[in-house]
């Protein structure tokens, strides 16, 4: 089974336990790992908002320096991708997208669910949109070939980013008329992503899928973006290490239950393989 993943806090949640990516204990571990033919993880540098200012720069050159220094097991592992999940760890400085790009970041999610120098996340309700600060920022990622992650941003925010005319992504969101969430995505706003030559990665957080949280109700969401014009647009999100999966779900090695259980539920060899694979990779293709 081949897979890309487009979100996993696992990079993260490793650096503050002092664990090695290979033998990592949670969701996802290199080894693990190894049951897939073919695997692309996106690896997010998580900035807790408690971290402002240059605390918040400092943490995530930090992660970047603990995946350097495993750099040469992952690749043996994986093709990883590079991302910061909170664009707070810009510091309110462009000059740090010029330094994150040298280093390999591919991906920022512009804010987590409360604000920053950026916007305003999903917890902080409608309005305001992107600061000034954030649309130069939004500008300057298009420049370095660096994705615009709207994952946590508020609405406002996401139309600020939509009319920059360039195509961003919702790495681990899902569909809001599935399930009703600030964190899931209107039709509208999907239908945006998707016209923008973007990509959705559907989340496998218990709460954002609604349901038992179980691969029936992964499909419900697949199913709906597939409606909507997706069916090339849509990846997986797993958001692995970062939030509760359904027992059935839980773990790296559970994805190959999961291609099982959507084909069961009806879904073609090539709308699945799109899902897990092809759509991301053919993106990341771009920016690797």
């Amino acid at each position: 089974m081949r897979v890309f993943d487009l979100h996993c806090d696992t990079l993260t949640e490793c650096m503050k336990k002092g664990e090695p990516l290979a033998r990592a204990g949670g969701h996802i571990s290199l080894e693990r790992g190894a049951c897939l033919e073919r695997w692309g993880q996106v690896f997010a540098v998580f900035v807790p908002e408690s971290l402002r200012g240059e605390w918040a720069a400092v943490w995530a050159n930090h992660a970047i320096d603990f995946f350097e220094g495993q750099r040469a097991q992952i690749e043996r592992a994986c093709t990883p991708v590079l991302a910061i999940e909170n664009g707070g760890a810009l510091a309110g400085d462009l000059g740090r997208l010029d330094e994150f790009a040298k280093r390999g970041v591919k991906i920022i999610t512009l804010t987590w669910n409360g604000a920053n120098e950026l916007g305003c996340g999903a917890y902080c309700g409608a309005s305001p949109g992107l600061t000034d600060f954030g649309k130069a920022a939004v500008r300057r990622m298009h420049s370095l070939g660096i994705v615009p992650d709207v994952s946590h941003l508020n609405e406002a925010g996401f139309w600020d980013v939509a009319a920059c005319g360039k195509p961003f992504w919702a790495t681990h969101s899902n569909c809001a008329a599935v399930h009703p969430h600030c964190r899931n995505l209107s039709d509208e706003q999907l239908r945006a992503v998707f016209a923008s030559g973007g990509l959705v990665g559907i989340n496998l957080y218990t709460e954002f899928l609604g349901g038992a949280g179980t691969a029936r109700d992964v499909a419900r969401h697949l199913t709906y973006m597939t409606a909507l014009g997706g069916e090339d647009h849509v990846a997986l999100g797993s958001d692995f290490d970062g939030c509760d999966v359904h027992p059935s779900l839980a773990g790296i090695e559970r994805l190959e239950t999961l291609n099982g259980e959507l084909e069961k539920l009806g879904f073609t060899q090539e709308q699945r393989e799109k899902f897990f694979y092809y759509n991301a990779a053919k993106r990341l293709a771009n920016h690797l």
